[in-house]
């Protein structure tokens, strides 16, 4: 205080003094000091925490229950069973008998060119559904125990039973159905089988005039399980009650030819077959296995290599496949990618054996792609070689239809691994080989599609304000902006509005265990009680965040989700797909459709990565107190082995001087001192709390939130560890007599600059509207509104340049965001926060692009990366809209301006700003902005920082500089103050 006192006295006394007291300054080579607690907002669960709850025996319910107060745990939200309380101790949950109306399970039993099928009681035929007439009867009905052969040639069907010919040249349609009486069974001939529920549903095959697929559906996952026609034989006999593993027998024949696509090994009766000098039988890549059986021996083929001579004897054959790979059968023409293969002798018979898949679970195989039930194609649609890739159908419930922001970007690359489709607005066709990379971008009105160095659309691009890749099932498509593949949904890509050329792109229409499989907040090796709490959270999360904010009038964004830690961490198959994930997958499943509730509705289950020791109430992190998440302590933070029990960060102080003189609302100067002086929270976290930093120049007092955002937007960008989280203290050194070498109030004692007033240097016209120029909306950073005439409205806005150079500088700034686009990304969310809470615009503000980075509620730590693999940094969204700016000048804009010459294209609020001309006399009268005022402001703030963000920023601001300088117009009217701008040497140097 005695410090602060002295600055007040030293403006005034440095001029009538000749012998004034010296202002003291914290030495700006010392070090300050935060030391803290956790990592995160400490809001609601911790993961650390809930760790060492699972170690210490707790269960998924027990953890909840602590973090999550005055809640229940309901099972199958959203589904018309939702609400039930689970039991004490959940159970992996299994395939259930389908509710009235709900959807039953298909089975696709083959795929083939024709069948056989023998129902052996009452039975009735339809086509797409629809009873066929024969002869004078008004339903096809074979009698029982007649074979019906049922085949598809060009197109049509054919339909024969004893001397009934049902379809004559042939009958359209794509489906066709074989109903049969309940206590009676149909034998198929394909399978070799017989099945005694649900029915029998043939579906054409789309782009196969001659294939269809034998389904089998109107029955439930459970009775498709407990049919007779999958009773086990000898010697598997029943589920493995060790394993609790499932098998399926898909077919008996005398001979079937697998196809394994990756790693395998043969087996018989589950011994090695030694074959030339290895101890164990491979089939390459790719390559068929033929088998069969003859007189009660087997024989086993592959490429040259012949397994068992004149035969093998044993019971069983077995094809192990490695994961993630598939294996065709040709008995039934479909592939498979779980579990194992499993050959068994029919017993009474040496010539036939069961086709049995074994070694997994019932909800695998349900789930496994080769069961994906096939589309029915348009009776129009044109047959061609390609896989057919259908749009996802509408979900049933909505959160089967989550979308995914995965990116803002004015540039993509999509790598799809499998049959894809690209459309445009959800139509026409371009499709990209398996594994090519196309590259995609946006302008206005119509996309570009590079493939292979072609542009699929031409020079003048495909028209059309969206975008998708549609994917086959099965495959998955790669994007470059995240560096995650994805294998489930659709790729869409939507006009981000703001800047020309920007886009959303958005993984949607995926289902809630679709995403939580892809969800990545905690590492794979954690027990499976922690992964349950887990998995439970971020359902309930997504659930309530995806439902609020659909139901907003404010929230005007293409997707519901973040895939980062603005929401939660969703990385697609780096997470689905590792190897080391099967505990998080169980935990997923076994916890399927359960979302903890309060007062009936999904809670907002914010957790961190730890607490440091005790929660915080989200009233003051956020901004609602909401009742099931307390402050109190957590003892078990600290326990274990958390490595953010506690931390420590030290930084120069000429470092802080810098950080906070780069912003308005922080520039005190030198650093005198700095002290918390109240408005803690009950954890001990600063969020709200406020700070009093005094400097040379002045006393500021800013939130505790915001010193950890600024002080660490510039610990990142320099390469220095971060504040983890708020619940931190600092030491700062007293203040002491500053060395001769540095200038009181000028931080790092760089020379003073210039304090002539932009206004007499250079400036662009006279505006004498009410509402129209602000600060750092025009030119650059140090825009100058002067006031000539006093009534507190600037009405010249002058720039700290030349107009010429002006347009230079802000192209290459605005160049350099597309090259940095990270850290301009992470800028302008700190630039959002920093900025006045509204420009006048309130009823724009609310829904632009500074928002979500003002009033965001999520499980971001604090800002700074993600606990377990999340980025913690995220695109700028802006609002959906317009991207005509002819629109938006109508929108957003800025006053008045009718001097002679004025608006200039670049000056103002980024490259799209719309010079109107309302009046025609070729002078723009209206400058408007693609976005509000409080957006134009923060964004034009990150772009001004890059141009010395970093040494190597700076090279490249001038390299960028000088080509703009040459490439822009070569005067702009002030041909006397350009004579010495910025821009005339290096005209000069081009010229000579």
């Amino acid at each position: 205080m005695v410090a602060a006192s002295m600055l007040i006295a030293a403006p005034s006394s440095a001029q009538q003094n000749p012998n004034p007291s010296p202002v003291l300054v914290v030495d700006p080579t010392a070090t300050a000091t935060f030391t803290g607690s956790g990592w995160g907002h400490g809001v609601g669960m911790s993961q650390w925490g809930g760790l060492a709850r699972a170690h210490a025996g707790h269960s998924a319910q027990q953890i909840l229950g602590f973090y999550y107060e005055n809640t229940v745990l309901a099972e199958n939200y959203g589904r018309p069973d939702n609400g039930a309380e689970p039991p004490s101790s959940p159970e992996p949950s299994s395939p259930a008998t389908p509710a009235a109306g709900e959807s039953a399970t298909p089975v696709v039993l083959a795929t083939t060119g024709s069948t056989t099928l023998t129902p052996e009681g009452l039975n009735r035929i339809t086509i797409d559904n629809q009873n066929i007439t024969v002869g004078d009867q008004s339903a096809a009905r074979a009698p029982a125990g007649t074979p019906i052969d049922f085949s598809r040639v060009g197109g049509l069907w054919q339909i024969t039973f004893g001397a009934t010919n049902v379809c004559g040249n042939g009958c359209s349609g794509q489906t066709v159905q074989l109903h049969f009486a309940t206590d009676t069974a149909v034998a198929v001939s394909t399978t070799g089988r017989s099945y005694s529920h649900g029915r029998i549903n043939l579906v054409a095959v789309a782009n196969d005039p001659s294939q269809f697929h034998i389904t089998l559906d109107s029955l439930s996952a459970e009775t498709f399980l407990n049919d007779p026609h999958n009773d086990p034989a000898a010697p598997n006999t029943g589920v493995d009650q060790t394993t609790g593993s499932t098998h399926f027998v898909l077919a008996v024949t005398q001979a079937a030819t697998l196809t394994p696509e990756g790693l395998n090994r043969i087996t018989i009766d589950n011994q090695n077959i030694t074959i030339g000098g290895q101890s164990a039988a491979r089939a390459p890549a790719g390559t068929p296995v033929i088998v069969t059986r003859v007189g009660g021996r087997w024989r086993i083929r592959y490429g040259n290599a012949d397994l068992c001579g004149t035969g093998c004897s044993g019971q069983t054959v077995q094809l192990h496949f490695g994961t993630d790979t598939a294996v065709a059968v040709s008995t039934t023409g479909r592939s498979y990618s779980h579990g194992r293969f499993n050959l068994v002798a029919e017993a009474g018979d040496p010539n036939l054996f069961r086709v049995v898949l074994d070694s997994l679970t019932p909800e695998k195989f349900l789930s496994d792609t080769h069961n994906t039930p096939p589309e029915i194609p348009k009776a129009d649609a044109t047959p061609t070689t390609e896989t057919d890739v259908q749009p996802p159908p509408d979900p049933e419930h909505p959160e089967d239809a989550i979308r995914v922001h995965l990116s803002t970007t004015t540039g993509t690359m999509l790598t799809p691994r499998g049959a894809n489709r690209i459309t445009v607005d959800g139509q026409g066709e371009i499709r990209v080989p398996a594994g090519t990379p196309v590259n995609v971008v946006y302008h206005p009105g119509h996309w570009h599609f590079t493939i292979n160095g072609v542009d699929a659309c031409g020079s003048n691009g495909c028209p059309g304000r969206t975008a998708q890749m549609h994917f086959a099932t099965g495959t998955s498509v790669a994007v470059s902006n995240t560096g995650h593949s994805y294998s489930h949904g659709r790729i869409n890509l939507v006009p981000a509005g703001g800047d020309p050329g920007t886009f959303y792109v958005i993984l949607d229409s995926l289902s809630m265990e679709q995403y939580l499989w892809g969800i990545a907040e905690t590492p794979m090796n954690w027990p499976l009680a922690i992964h349950e709490a887990q998995a439970i959270a971020a359902r309930s999360y997504a659930t309530a965040t995806l439902r609020e904010r659909r139901a907003s009038n404010t929230w005007t964004r293409p997707f519901d989700l973040y895939a980062s830690v603005w929401d939660q961490a969703y990385v697609g198959d780096t997470r689905e797909r590792h190897s080391d994930a099967g505990t998080w997958l169980q935990a997923v499943q076994n916890t399927a459709g359960q979302v903890m509730l309060h007062n009936g509705a999904p809670i907002r289950a914010f957790y961190s990565a730890s607490n440091g020791g005790h929660t915080e109430r989200s009233g003051y992190v956020f901004s609602t107190d909401l009742a099931y998440l307390p402050a109190k302590p957590d003892p078990f933070d600290s326990m274990g082995s958390n490595p953010y029990a506690s931390w420590s960060r030290s930084y120069s102080v000429a470092d802080l001087n810098r950080w906070l003189n780069d912003h308005t609302d922080t520039a005190i100067g030198q650093l005198i001192s700095m002290e918390i002086v109240g408005g803690t929270g009950a954890s001990g976290r600063l969020d709200k709390a406020q700070v009093r930093i005094t400097g040379t120049s002045r006393t500021v007092a800013v939130s505790g939130n915001r010193l950890q955002a600024r002080i660490n937007t510039a610990a990142r960008e320099s390469g220095q560890n971060q504040l983890l989280s708020t619940l931190f203290s600092f030491t700062v050194p007293l203040a002491t007599v500053p060395s001769p070498t540095t200038t009181p109030g000028d931080p790092g004692g760089t020379p003073p600059v210039d304090s002539t007033p932009a206004d007499q240097k250079y400036y662009s016209g006279v505006i004498d509207g009410p509402d129209f120029c602000f600060n750092r909306s025009l030119g650059g950073q140090i825009t100058y509104p002067y006031d000539r005439d006093g009534d507190g409205v600037a009405d010249i806005c002058a720039l700290p340049r030349t107009r010429r150079a002006a347009v230079a500088h802000q192209k290459t700034i605005e160049q350099l965001a597309l090259v940095e686009r990270q850290i301009f990304n992470a800028r302008f969310a700190e630039e959002c926060r920093s900025v006045a809470a509204t420009f006048g615009e309130p009823e724009k503000e609310a829904v632009d692009e500074c928002q979500q980075y003002r009033d965001f509620s999520a499980n971001s730590p604090g800002g700074s990366a993600a606990p377990n693999g999340g980025t913690g940094t995220q695109s700028p969204g802006t609002s959906a809209g317009q991207d005509d700016y002819a629109v938006d000048d109508r929108q957003y804009y800025s006053g008045i301006i009718d001097g002679p010459d004025f608006c200039v294209n670049f000056s103002l609020g980024g490259p799209a700003t719309y010079a109107f001309d309302r009046d025609g006399d070729g002078v723009a009268d209206i400058c408007a902005l693609p976005r509000t005022r409080r957006a134009a402001a923060a964004r034009q703030r990150a772009l001004e920082h890059l141009a010395h963000a970093s040494p190597e920023l700076e090279t490249l601001y001038q390299a960028f500089f000088i080509v703009n300088c040459h490439m822009g117009p070569v005067t702009l009217g002030e041909s006397d103050k350009e004579a010495n701008d910025a821009c005339e040497p290096h005209i000069q140097a081009g010229a000579a």
